[in-house]
């Protein structure tokens, strides 16, 4: 699921910012942007973002600041000064002009001047808990969506559960039709009290209504989407729910291919089509 968070911490050392941005993705595709000096720190920050977040693309950005007062060391290349002026020497001799330096041009040879790395080994927790911070208003914010999310995908299994209850409805009038239809045609060719004919008769209702029957299929769509009920007040799995939309999408492929005898096309193709749309609502969730 999308979201943002963004937080600092500091002590009297250093000032350390984090920004945490996510948006959907299956799995977890995390990115750790850090300064070089903490780079030691890098299985724990891992290790704390998945504690908040387990699917999506997870950008973190992490700078920091020393304190105005703390001291930044700085070594000399004195090997290399020297062979500067050796070499300033040189052209003095050949150009038989003096060379003056003063210090700007001596802060411009970077091979000669260099900063140190700090020590922040006493400041490390101060990353942490910028970090962790900043995934505390990552997840509210998640959670945030979590919320219309669900309350999208209760909508459509309520949707799903009308159309359901009427294809239901149709499907236990199935035999009637069935014995109606066989009926009617056996009239023409032979004499309606023939009890022979009457009994062929009820062994093909038999016979067809056991093929078309959809109470199976029924059943187990009702089962799945209970099941979805639970996810959302309990889990709110992602991958779960992903599962159970396969699972659906099948019992209403197998439920749509039986009812020959009832006009359902179009609902089953109204509930393909919300089983889908959750499907793509529960590629957000975890």
């Amino acid at each position: 699921m999308t979201g943002y968070g963004k937080s600092e911490a500091s002590n009297d050392f250093i000032t350390v910012t984090v920004e945490v941005k996510s948006i959907n993705s299956k799995n977890l595709d995390l990115r750790i942007n850090l300064p070089r000096i903490v780079n030691n720190l890098l299985n724990r920050l891992n290790s704390k973002v998945k504690e908040y977040v387990k699917r999506g693309k997870v950008d973190v950005y992490i700078n920091y600041k020393l304190s105005p007062d703390v001291e930044i060391p700085v070594s000399i290349n004195y090997s290399m000064a020297k062979t500067y002026i050796d070499a300033i020497k040189k052209i003095e001799g050949t150009s038989g002009r003096k060379i003056e330096i003063n210090m700007r041009d001596l802060l411009s040879m970077h091979d000669i001047f260099s900063k140190e790395d700090i020590d922040i080994s006493g400041s490390e927790e101060v990353f942490i808990e910028a970090l962790e911070n900043a995934l505390m208003q990552l997840d509210a914010e998640r959670k945030k969506e979590g919320e219309k999310l669900k309350k999208d995908i209760e909508s459509r299994l309520k949707k799903i559960e009308a159309i359901l209850h009427d294809i239901e409805e149709k499907a236990n009038s199935i035999n009637e039709k069935i014995k109606k239809r066989l009926t009617e045609k056996v009239k023409k060719l032979f004499e309606p009290d023939d009890e022979e004919i009457s009994k062929r008769i009820e062994l093909e209702i038999v016979l067809i209504a056991e093929k078309q029957d959809v109470t199976e299929e029924i059943t187990r769509l009702k089962s799945h989407i209970k099941r979805f009920y639970q996810l959302l007040n309990e889990d709110f799995s992602g991958k779960t729910m992903d599962f159970l939309c396969q699972e659906m999408h099948r019992e209403i492929n197998t439920l749509g291919s039986k009812l020959k005898e009832i006009n359902a096309t179009e609902s089953v193709l109204k509930i393909k089509t919300e089983i889908a749309r959750i499907k793509e609502q529960v590629q957000n969730v975890e």
